[in-house]
């Protein structure tokens, strides 16, 4: 059995290095929106590229911040509700919530957007103003999904582990 102690070890890590990642995404995303509305009011004529390049950074930013957001549970909730029920059947559904995401984020995402990934890099279909292959533009679908996946091991594990009299309020990280 995997032990929770050695899942955090590895997202710890990840998510510090995702952060990272998400920060310089959005800053590249700033710029590149900076520059297409300023050579369009500046220069006359937007430069094509821009468009196509803040869409790609948008998708990834919103796909990796996902799987960051779930690791801090940050994710759409009724917590109000939940809070209402018996400590047994609050812990029971968090640890439901968890396996659910868990096949959503490694059969659809991961696996799912594996495929996609593949066909897009198989068929070699390009992204016209940058020229390079769609399957850069999805390959943030598995990516976010196989982090979810390990987030959402983790949270399941650490509800698991965590005795019934400590199961309400946030996990520890």
């Amino acid at each position: 059995m995997i032990r929770t102690s050695s899942i955090s070890k590895i997202n710890q890590p990840l998510a510090r290095l995702l952060q990272g990642v998400l920060i310089g995404v959005f800053c590249m995303l700033v710029i590149v929106v900076l520059w297409g509305v300023g050579s369009r009011y500046l220069l006359g004529d937007q430069a094509s590229w821009t468009e196509e390049l803040a869409r790609l950074l948008m998708v990834w930013l919103a796909l990796l911040g996902t799987a960051l957001v779930s690791r801090e549970e940050g994710h759409l909730g009724l917590d109000v509700v939940v809070q209402s029920w018996p400590e047994d059947v609050q812990r029971a559904s968090r640890l439901f919530v968890h396996a659910l995401i868990f096949a959503f984020a490694a059969g659809i995402m991961a696996w799912g957007g594996w495929q996609l990934v593949s066909q897009r890099f198989a068929f070699g279909q390009i992204l016209p103003a940058l020229g390079i292959s769609k399957g850069w533009f999805y390959l943030s679908l598995p990516i976010s999904g196989l982090l979810t996946a390990l987030v959402s091991v983790e949270l399941f594990l650490a509800d698991l582990k965590r005795k019934p009299s400590s199961a309400t309020g946030d996990p520890p990280r």
